[in-house]
């Protein structure tokens, strides 16, 4: 019998897969870097192309640093990267005599933006103290500047962005699109230009929207040549290595033989404790290559950094692919996971970890396991309760969303300024979080929800099951093959699969 362990929500469940089941397993860590500050100031000073860094810089220039999100990746590291590489770009430019003080952006898109105390945690005193750290408010219509138009529409990115005349960007390569200036695009642009990015037309295609090549990257980059053509752009990228627990923590999550005394412990424990555990949670991936340069040359080499580390060979598509998914995501960190955002984990991300062909053949069958609770923090994900409840209740899909639902989710006065000022999503986050499962609804013929709520799976148009081996025994029967072949992603941490 095929064995893997699956997380639905905290509990780690063992289920009896069939016997030609495939298990795809992530590939072993690679070794970290040593002194990874050392190894950004050689790499602002020896870049893959063109000019270092110090030859770019005047006493005069202005210049502007912008910080991933860090809502990725999932669990928060234990040693962000970010610090490091913020650090030995401050300490750059203060050796090369740049008398103004450059501004430092965090590319928190239509995310909840960060606390002054979690930005402190995350990138430290010293550079927060001797710089000011902000997080892009993408409804500031002051503090956005136009760049110039696209066929799609007027494109509008952070004013400090714009006017700089130079942009740093600390880009940790957490997906394969990421390698590009993706992140920047996104994580800086007003509402306005959200809108069009991640509109439902860019996942109406099967490619992998999360790889370079498919629509939705496309439009970034389009995006980021435009931004490229006004103000030059220098990209530091950190490829991170897969190495999410310890491996004292490893050892115990070894599948051959079930669930280990201590993992009966662990889902044993009450609910509440798990949650507040799992939440304190922290990887330790570190980076195993620091690439700088003009970003069209440092994104080739990140992403061949990536897949190296990252990629797994899959032999054919399956029928039925199964995997378990955590209460823990990009949205919910310091928070708690919701149905929508339970949804936008299960197919907007993890069914997308493929880096060619879909790893599910048309029509077949999604299994995941969730309880997929329909509980909400009503403090940051306001929007995402009044999607699921009025919205889903009425419709779900995505262009019809985008043109009834879209303007009054924009435009309502408490969630523009819970966005603004008290730490919230934006109001729009929820309909972009269900606009990337569009292509998984639509390759799936049923998704069935292990442990999953009746009412949430009815509300979201799943079939719930009680565990995973009736989820199994459904798909089958829904299939009308009492043999599929079944795909099963052995999760956390996360890889990308190329189907050959």
């Amino acid at each position: 019998m095929a064995r893997a362990l699956l997380l639905s929500g905290f509990e780690i469940v063992a289920p009896e897969l069939p016997d030609d089941a495939r298990v795809l397993m992530p590939p072993f860590p690679l070794p970290a870097l040593e002194g990874l500050k050392e190894a950004c100031t050689r790499a602002l000073e020896e870049p893959l192309e063109g000019e270092p860094v110090a030859s770019l810089l005047s006493p005069h220039s202005r210049v502007c640093v912008v910080v991933d999100d860090p809502s990725l990746p999932v669990p928060p590291l234990s040693r962000d990267c970010r610090r490091e590489m913020l650090e030995a770009v401050l300490e750059l430019l203060l050796a090369h005599g740049v008398r103004q003080k450059p501004s430092v952006v965090v590319a928190n898109g239509l995310g909840r933006q960060w606390r002054n105390t979690e930005l402190t945690e995350l990138l430290g005193i010293q550079s927060t103290a001797s710089t000011q750290v902000g997080c892009h408010d993408a409804e500031a219509q002051g503090g956005l500047s136009a760049i110039g138009e696209l066929p799609e529409g007027r494109v509008e990115l952070n004013r400090a962005v714009v006017e700089a005349d130079l942009v740093l960007y600390l880009n940790v390569v957490s997906m394969p699109l990421m390698a590009s200036l993706f992140g920047l695009v996104s994580g800086t642009a007003g509402y306005r230009t959200a809108r069009i990015l991640s509109a439902p037309k860019m996942f109406e295609d099967e490619q992998a929207p999360l790889v370079p090549g498919s629509a939705w990257a496309h439009l970034h980059q389009r995006a980021g040549e435009l931004l490229q053509q006004r103000t030059r752009v220098f990209q530091l990228s950190a490829v991170l290595n897969n190495e999410l627990w310890k491996p004292a923590v490893s050892a115990l999550l070894r599948s051959e033989d079930g669930l280990s005394r201590p993992l009966q412990v662990w889902n044993a424990l009450p609910a509440a404790v798990r949650h507040r555990a799992a939440r304190l949670m922290r990887a330790s991936a570190r980076p195993i290559a620091v690439l700088a340069g003009p970003p069209r040359a440092v994104g080739a080499r990140a992403l061949e950094a990536f897949y190296r580390q990252h990629e797994v060979t899959a032999d054919g598509e399956a029928d039925v692919l199964v995997f378990g998914l955590p209460d823990m995501g990009p949205y919910s960190i310091r928070s708690a996971q919701n149905p929508v955002l339970a949804a936008h984990l299960a197919l907007g991300l993890i069914f997308h970890l493929f880096t060619g062909r879909p790893l599910l053949r048309k029509g077949g069958a999604i299994v995941f396991a969730n309880p997929l609770t329909p509980s909400f923090d009503r403090k940051v994900h306001l929007p995402h309760e009044e999607f699921y409840e009025r919205v889903l209740r009425l419709e779900r899909e995505p262009l019809a969303i985008h043109e009834r639902f879209e303007p009054y989710f924009a435009g309502r006065p408490e969630f523009v300024s819970a966005y603004q000022r008290r730490f919230a999503f934006h109001g729009t986050h929820p309909l972009y979080a269900w606009y990337q499962c569009t292509p998984a609804r639509r390759r799936a013929g049923r998704i069935i929800v292990a442990h999953g709520d009746p009412r949430a799976c009815a509300r979201l148009g799943f079939m719930p099951a009680a565990d995973v081996e009736d989820a199994l025994a459904k798909a089958r029967e829904v299939l009308g093959n009492p043999q599929p072949s079944v795909a099963v992603l052995e999760l956390p941490p996360a890889f990308f699969a190329r189907v050959r």
